[in-house]
């Protein structure tokens, strides 16, 4: 690998009129928000690119470190490699970011109206591990009177082995093989589920499926207005020996992804026409309202709480061994940005 050239250098690195580009392999969720690189609209400053796109499931599963230069990545499954030493390093952009309550369903005839109604109750879902469940536990326990050890969670299998993560013993957990949460949650043997995506009984209609929260979109946006808070599930990471060796690298991919983002933005922002939403119109100024005109800001300073929060909870829940700072979580050229 050799340093970039041709007027592509990045900040502060002189160009070599002989030198390649750096070849760099990076893979992400094929999203709005990264769409411009992928067709071209944003390009990559002193490297030379090849973006791959996954189903967002491929970044929960494994350590993606390992297979690419630069990948999306579970902040759950990142914060645990870091606080092991293994060679990653994050970029401070944050590719996904969930309105979690939407994720929790009961029965209909439930008399389930808030997390508190679940204290000694069951709750399923596919593993206990995922980013998203970690967000709802600790929002749950902090904003709503309930602990991850006051329910028996109904798991369907083991959790994952390279994620290395170990449900702390003072939860009752009770791994069911094989098992489908939903049905589950159907025939009464668990009292609630965490989803990772929407039901399809959910999105078909089905009449005995609803969310825990009677006005799930209003809780959430009230729960936004109060903590500042709009999860991160996922973020950026990079190799950390290819950080190491081409520190530049990490800044670059942060105007990359950041000038994606803007860009993707401004599509929506200008003319809500071009959204295939009849409502986009009304949307667009409803989501600015409740989240303001930037809920997907990079960089560290803006997202400071969100990630010193899902901090806390990670290590609050047995996911790392200690609060690790927001500093050494980031790469080091990019704390400023």
């Amino acid at each position: 690998m050799v340093a970039p050239d041709q007027g592509l250098a990045a900040p502060g690195r002189e160009a070599s009129a002989n030198a390649d580009l750096l070849p760099v392999d990076v893979a992400f969720g094929d999203y709005d928000r990264t769409r411009p690189i992928v067709d071209g609209r944003v390009k990559a400053e002193g490297m030379a690119l090849t973006p791959h796109t996954h189903w967002i499931g491929h970044f929960c599963r494994k350590p993606v470190y390992e297979e690419y230069d630069a990948a999306e990545m579970s902040f759950s499954w990142y914060v645990m490699a870091r606080d092991r030493g293994e060679p990653v390093i994050a970029v401070p952009i944050f590719l996904l970011r969930m309105a979690v309550l939407a994720y929790v369903y009961v029965r209909s005839d439930s008399p389930v109206t808030k997390p508190s109604d679940l204290i000694g109750k069951k709750i399923g879902a596919r593993g206990y591990r995922q980013t998203v469940n970690l967000w709802l536990r600790g929002l749950f326990k902090e904003h709503y009177g309930l602990s991850p050890e006051q329910v028996t969670w109904i798991t369907s299998g083991p959790e994952d082995k390279d994620a290395g993560y170990v449900i702390p013993e003072s939860v009752p957990v009770e791994i069911r093989e094989g098992c489908d949460a939903l049905e589950n949650l159907k025939n009464g043997a668990v009292d609630a589920v965490f989803c990772t995506k929407v039901p399809k009984q959910y999105l078909n209609g089905e009449p005995w499926i609803r969310r825990l929260f009677p006005n799930t979109q209003e809780e959430t946006q009230r729960l936004a207005r109060d903590t500042g808070i709009v999860p991160i599930t996922h973020t950026l990471i990079m190799n950390k020996n290819l950080a190491d060796r081409e520190p530049w690298v990490a800044e670059n991919l942060f105007h990359l992804f950041d000038k994606a983002q803007r860009t993707a933005d401004e599509v929506v922002q200008d003319d809500p026409k071009r959204i295939s939403l009849v409502d986009s119109v009304f949307l667009v100024e409803q989501q600015r309202k409740s989240y303001g005109s930037n809920p997907y800001v990079h960089g560290i300073e803006p997202n400071r709480k969100v990630i010193e929060t899902f901090v806390r909870y990670a290590h609050e829940q047995g996911y790392i061994s200690r609060e690790i700072p927001v500093e050494e979580l980031f790469a080091p050229s990019t704390l400023g940005l």
